[in-house]
């Protein structure tokens, strides 16, 4: 499903932006939007958040210094027939994901690349595994899965990309203009859910509590420390600045009243288009953003 033309020139004109809506619906993107069901002890396989996993007989629960990681969520691939998220993603299969909900790296230490860990099971031969902290995991409940579109959100570089483009266009950039387009990427992010303000999601652009995400994936992943200046500062860095464009947004998991990242953020699964067009799930980035 695809997001009418006229409907998004209405959404920005809304805005004060309806003369420039050509400018920015090239930077328009799908994404699959999806929403806690009532609390579910669901068939095995099937897409849900919290609870126990459904993992092939030889999966080795993944760990984080130590301590066994908890499982955030699976989702049937299945489930997502008929709807765009942007991802090669394979029309079948479990994408599981596991995270440390006790620390909550934050993602800019090498060191806490082990804190998450995301698989994709083949469908058939799967079992429940009970968590190893019970009391950690998170309350079961199912999934549904809606059509939805974002823009770059304006604390991403693209969100810069686009504010340039404006100008270009002859758009006055000023705080107006500004707080029109923050609003409608908000506007955006919101249609076809059935929670106003939930971001949950699967590809499409991320939807950023604070900066740009990609170049600390991509430096963290090479072994630099983002905690500090030092890392963007290291003379590898520029050299890898070239990867940058490699990576996307896998998965976005919002805060709830199930789950807190942070102070109410948010956390965001990151992958290299050719890791997971080849399938390989090994190398991705998780960070967390909050207020």
């Amino acid at each position: 499903m695809t997001l009418p033309e006229q409907d998004f020139i209405a959404l920005c004109a809304s805005h004060g932006l309806g003369s420039h809506a050509s400018v920015l619906l090239p930077w328009l993107r799908p994404r699959v939007g999806f929403s806690r069901g009532a609390e579910t002890d669901a068939p095995i396989g099937a897409s849900r958040i919290g609870g126990e996993p459904d993992v092939p007989a030889d999966f080795v629960w993944p760990t984080h210094k130590g301590r066994a990681l908890d499982f955030l969520l699976q989702i049937n691939l299945a489930d997502l027939q008929g709807l765009q998220c942007g991802l090669d993603l394979p029309a079948q299969g479990v994408l599981s994901f596991f995270y440390d909900t006790d620390t909550q790296p934050w993602g800019y230490d090498p060191a806490d690349l082990s804190g998450h860990g995301i698989y994709l099971f083949d469908p058939g031969g799967l079992q429940r595994l009970p968590a190893p902290d019970a009391e950690a995991a998170l309350v079961p409940s199912a999934l549904a899965f809606h059509p939805a579109w974002s823009l770059p959100h304006p604390f991403s570089s693209e969100g810069e990309q686009v504010a340039q483009a404006l100008r270009d266009a002859g758009l006055s950039w000023d705080d107006a203009a500004e707080e029109g387009y923050y609003a409608l990427v908000d506007a955006v992010a919101d249609l076809g859910s059935p929670t106003p303000g939930e971001r949950h999601g699967l590809g499409g652009w991320s939807h950023n509590v604070q900066g740009d995400m990609a170049l600390e994936a991509q430096l963290v992943s090479h072994g630099l420390y983002c905690g500090d200046p030092s890392g963007y500062g290291d003379p590898r860095a520029a050299a890898l600045e070239a990867g940058v464009g490699d990576w996307t947004l896998l998965l976005q998991l919002d805060s709830d009243d199930e789950a807190m990242w942070g102070d109410s953020g948010m956390l965001y699964v990151w992958v290299r288009r050719q890791d997971l067009a080849a399938r390989d799930l090994s190398q991705t980035w998780v960070g967390l953003q909050c207020c």
